[in-house]
């Protein structure tokens, strides 16, 4: 295992890059993908937490989004009303955007294994490969 640091924001790229190979046919490399995922999982669930939006933003989002789907006249004034009635709850909900951002701003140091070369998959691509160049040695 190796020491890395990085942002959270770029430990989310990272596991999101692993997400997209950890269908590629390898053992090992489906070994080693699997307990990366995991650890970065771990470090970053707290953010994800942070990122939750409550049940009444859930709520006040669904109506709106099937008032504009419908794109009936006066959708616009309808939204806005609903708007302008909850706004001390969408604006929470900027609140708590605006924190998760400022979370994945900060940096971490954690201990994943790297990738060696020769057990990447034959059919991994160059952008599956950008997407966990970090990793790899």
């Amino acid at each position: 295992m190796t020491k890395i640091n990085a942002t959270k924001d770029e430990f989310a790229k990272l596991y999101n890059g692993l997400v997209e190979v950890k269908d590629l046919k390898s053992k090992k490399f489906a070994l080693v993908t699997s307990k990366n995922m995991a650890i970065i999982r771990d470090a970053l669930q707290h953010v994800e937490d942070l990122n939750k939006p409550t049940e009444e933003f859930i709520e006040i989002a669904q109506k709106i989004n099937a008032i504009a789907n419908k794109n009936e006249e006066g959708a616009e004034e309808q939204i806005k009303s609903i708007e302008e009635a909850n706004a001390k709850i969408i604006q929470n909900r900027k609140d708590q955007i605006a924190k998760v951002t400022e979370t994945l701003k900060e940096e971490i140091e954690l201990k994943l294994n790297l990738i060696s070369e020769d057990i990447l998959p034959e059919d991994i691509t160059a952008d599956q490969i950008t997407n966990i160049i970090k990793i790899i040695k």
